[in-house]
């Protein structure tokens, strides 16, 4: 499907401001259109999300670059049957694909930082938050039963079964060759392991 070719000229000058808004806000409307469960992308304020993103990583030039792609595409897209709708985002993908992508992208990074989309994730049941670093997710309390790995590869210790290595006071190559256990035990081959067990001689 194509988009219907625009019966207006192309614009010589930048679209007002009010018109940049709302060809922003509809063209974020089609990519996440919404419904009873969930609000539409421009509901949640995502036109200006995605404005101030795209100055702030692209450059004010290119925030008239969209509005006027959306425009040579077929547009403004107010009003029009959501066929066409599609058909002129389509349009604009198809002549400024890396633009689009990009716009894309950045709609739906916008679209689910919203307060109001991470309430409806939260209505459906599962557990969402915006600051997830403050107080993470809750888990399940480990199961000996039913969680313990029967993959029969690996061992795995009790918590109160591990002992800390303490290098303080000793030599530094000490603490040196315990950082570079750590960070190659899981390449050594039973062989290397069973000559590093022989060296460290019974407990």
């Amino acid at each position: 499907m194509t988009a219907k070719p625009s019966t207006d000229p192309a614009p010589d000058t930048d679209p007002a401001p009010a018109i940049a808004a709302g060809l922003l806000a509809d063209l974020a409307d089609t990519l996440v259109p919404g419904d009873d469960h969930w609000p539409s992308a421009a509901a949640v304020g995502v036109q200006a999300a995605l404005a101030t993103r795209l100055i702030e990583e692209r450059g004010e030039a290119d925030l008239a670059r969209l509005a006027q792609a959306i425009l040579q595409a077929g547009g403004p897209l107010a009003g029009r049957p959501e066929a066409e709708r599609v058909a002129i985002v389509q349009a604009f993908e198809a002549a400024e694909p890396e633009l689009f992508g990009w716009v894309r992208d950045a709609v739906y990074f916008a679209y689910y930082e919203s307060p109001f989309v991470v309430a409806a994730i939260n209505a459906q049941g599962h557990p969402y938050r915006l600051r997830p670093h403050v107080k993470g997710y809750p888990l399940p309390r480990f199961d000996l039963v039913q969680d313990t790995p029967r993959h029969g590869r690996g061992r795995w210790l009790p918590t109160d079964a591990v002992r800390p290595v303490d290098t303080s006071g000793l030599d530094p190559l000490a603490t040196e060759f315990a950082n570079r256990l750590s960070e190659t035990i899981e390449k050594l081959d039973r062989a290397t392991l069973e000559k590093l067990l022989a060296l460290l001689g019974d407990k």
